[in-house]
């Protein structure tokens, strides 16, 4: 494992697979090794049974020595209490996984910071603070939240250790934006990237790192110059050849 930057796949790849029910996230959990990568990024929106199997797949990747990320929907700004509350579920949710952040969607922040909604962000990324997980916010395929400007005036004004950053690195493509920029712009406060390469216009057109029309090697290379750790997780989908699309990715990082 590189310490500084593992590599771990999404269950994104093998959504397909989660959704028919002929894998598990248990079994996915167990083929890592086989796969080549140091851990996995689970999701409560593909994971409908994480209550129930979330301390076997927790125990399970720890006695093998594998990384685990947790990612969902929810959003740092919310109108409504029960997203609120949502929200710090997936907190604590993560913290009973063992990962280390969550990653989640800036929803939509006021440009006005005395806003209500202000209060209640900052009120999740304290309790996130005060039980040891950090928020990585990410780039929203969509809008609201999905543009550089949004992201960093949300930085500039809730400035705690625990709010960090995940650069999906095809949405910023998806809104126009150039993702070399953000991440010179995000600079220290990224800790999360999400790979995939571009195979359209949507963004959920992907594919493995390499194989489409993203300038994957500038944005490797400046990922790779960030001094602090970095954990890269695979967001391609699988297209039928989850396996083959992340050895092909593997091999191509290996390439820097």
């Amino acid at each position: 494992m590189n310490t500084q930057r593992p590599i771990l796949i999404s269950v994104i790849q093998y959504q397909a697979e989660l959704a028919a029910g002929t894998v598990t996230p248990l079994q996915l959990a167990d083929r890592l090794d086989g796969l080549g990568v140091d851990g996995i990024e689970l999701r409560r929106e593909l994971w409908p049974d994480y209550a129930s199997e979330l301390a076997a797949v927790r125990d399970h990747l720890q006695s093998a020595g594998k990384l685990v990320t947790y990612a969902t929907f929810s959003t740092l700004f919310n109108t409504t209490d029960d997203a609120h509350k949502l929200l710090l579920h997936d907190l604590n949710t993560a913290r009973a996984l063992g990962s280390p952040l969550l990653r989640v969607f800036p929803g939509a922040a006021p440009a006005d910071t005395k806003d209500a909604a202000w209060a209640t962000a900052r009120e999740a990324v304290a309790y996130a603070e005060d039980i040891g997980i950090e928020i990585a916010l990410e780039n929203f395929g969509r809008l609201p939240g999905g543009l550089l400007r949004e992201m960093t005036h949300i930085l500039d004004h809730i400035t705690s250790p625990a709010l960090k950053v995940n650069v999906d690195v095809g949405n910023y493509a998806t809104h126009g934006e150039d993702v070399l920029e953000a991440i010179k712009t995000l600079g220290d406060r990224v800790i999360y990237a999400h790979l995939k390469d571009k195979a359209g216009d949507k963004s959920d057109d992907t594919t493995a790192l390499g194989g489409g029309t993203s300038p994957m090697g500038d944005i490797i290379a400046a990922l790779n110059a960030l001094p602090q750790r970095v954990l890269y997780c695979f967001e391609f989908v699988g297209g039928g050849e989850p396996a083959e699309r992340i050895a092909k990715s593997i091999a191509y990082l290996k390439t820097f």
